[in-house]
């Protein structure tokens, strides 16, 4: 692919100021677009947009909240003019088993993960329809495509992300808007710290989970969250103009299938 792919295209970024966020308005930064860093985390994103110079800029930005919603898009309008790209990106993990998942962390997912993704959706369709373009890409999870234990809160957030992605992608069509899903298995480890015991390097217990694929061996987290970062460019892009409504994996395999061992192809 051709660098400066993004060149001229303004984006909004959410949950930035680390992670999967920061990677991608990092990578978004050197194919030439002018990114907004956008989160609740405010020393953590000021570092990170500084850090990306004079192409990006920070905004504090709880996904959750309307009001929020209409000062960042105006902000992202008044600092660079446009709003091409929006990647709704800002999510919350928790760890339980179903029976001991509360109605509090239950309503918290759903949030920040879902009612965050809509009305993203809906604050970046009123200066995309009047430019007659743009390219929504919601950060959904592996977690959309197979079930797993632990993770109902979690898990229904991303699968509702999926579903708000192929509706605004057929409503908003017209207007030139495409709107798809990322689906990563890789993510912040800052998610997923808290549910090891101390001690514990989440990175190692990431790399024994993975399929043994080629591609994957001996691939640090962060190369694979890098990974998603090129999906979500390549697709905030004009080559992906043929690319709506859909869902994309990005999971090293994890939904591929299993190994039966002691099977042929083993």
């Amino acid at each position: 692919m051709r660098a400066g792919r993004l060149e001229g295209k303004v984006a909004l970024v959410t949950g930035a100021a680390r992670g999967t966020g920061a990677e991608t308005a990092r990578l978004f930064v050197e194919e030439g677009a002018r990114v907004v860093v956008a989160d609740v985390l405010d020393a953590e994103g000021k570092a990170t947009a500084e850090a990306l110079g004079a192409a990006a800029r920070y905004v504090r930005l709880d996904v959750s909240r309307e009001e929020d919603w209409v000062r960042a898009t105006a902000f992202v309008q008044d600092a660079f003019g446009a709003l091409d790209v929006l990647v709704n990106n800002a999510a919350v993990l928790h760890v339980a088993a179903l029976e001991d998942t509360t109605v509090e962390a239950f309503d918290r997912l759903f949030r920040v993960n879902q009612l965050g993704v809509f009305l993203g959706i809906r604050a970046a369709a009123a200066p995309m329809k009047a430019a007659g373009r743009g390219s929504i890409v919601n950060v959904a999870s592996v977690d959309a495509l197979a079930g797993k234990n632990g993770v109902a809160a979690y898990a229904s957030t991303k699968w509702a992300v999926r579903g708000l992605t192929k509706v605004a992608a057929v409503e908003l069509g017209r207007y030139g808007i495409r709107v798809n899903a990322v689906c990563p298995e890789a993510g912040s480890l800052d998610m997923l710290r808290p549910y090891f015991p101390p001690g514990v390097d989440p990175e190692l217990v990431l790399a024994r989970q993975q399929p043994l694929l080629a591609t994957q061996k001996g691939r640090a987290n962060a190369e694979r969250v890098r990974d998603v970062a090129r999906l979500v460019a390549f697709l905030a892009s004009d080559e992906a103009a043929s690319c709506t409504g859909a869902d994309f994996a990005v999971d090293g395999g994890n939904t591929a299938g299993r190994i039966v061992r002691g099977a042929p192809g083993s």
